[in-house]
């Protein structure tokens, strides 16, 4: 677990998500963590690519530190699992589309493992949903105005919120392809 906290500290770093001050151990992990299942591509026997899928906890889920969500009301906290920390290292970017094949390939079996799981949540810029929308067809959820503690929570990754426009989308696990 280590070396996946390394490899996502690397990447984020890399990418200005992150102020490398911050993580003196050089590790970037959280919370949630403890409930998620992470998949990750080898290449040489180095990381060069992870993914997670966060299943709901009294914790709730990243996506909602960050964002004021209007949830549909038929959709029960429980049976929603979040998709998150997709990253390739820039290196390999474009030249391993079949690490993304199968770390998607992945995170749907195990998905699909899980009867209780109905839906799929993120956040992401309008063009990762592009680029992801015909494996798994993200819809933009409805949001209230972002508090003061979504705010304060995007100062973890701040150079992310900084790429674009970044929305929680939604999308029923039975159109993960």
């Amino acid at each position: 677990m280590d070396a996946l906290y390394r490899f996502r500290f690397d990447v984020y770093t890399d990418e200005g998500y992150v102020n490398p001050d911050d993580y003196p151990d050089k590790l970037f992990s959280d919370q949630y963590d403890l409930f998620s299942v992470s998949v990750i591509t080898l290449k040489g026997g180095r990381i060069i690519g992870c993914g997670r899928a966060t299943h709901w906890s009294d914790l709730g889920l990243p996506v909602f530190q960050f964002f004021a969500i209007q949830l549909p009301a038929d959709i029960e906290l429980q049976s929603i699992v979040e998709m998150g920390r997709f990253m390739v290292n820039p290196a390999h970017r474009g030249k391993a589309r079949l690490a993304t094949l199968g770390m998607s390939m992945e995170l749907r079996s195990h998905v699909r493992s899980d009867s209780s799981t109905k839906w799929l949540i993120a956040f992401m810029s309008e063009k990762v949903r592009n680029a992801f929308y015909a494996i798994v067809p993200f819809e933009i959820l409805d949001q209230h105005p972002p508090e003061q503690n979504h705010l304060e929570a995007r100062t973890i990754r701040q150079g992310y919120w900084d790429k674009g426009v970044i929305h929680p989308v939604i999308a029923e696990s039975s159109q993960l392809l």
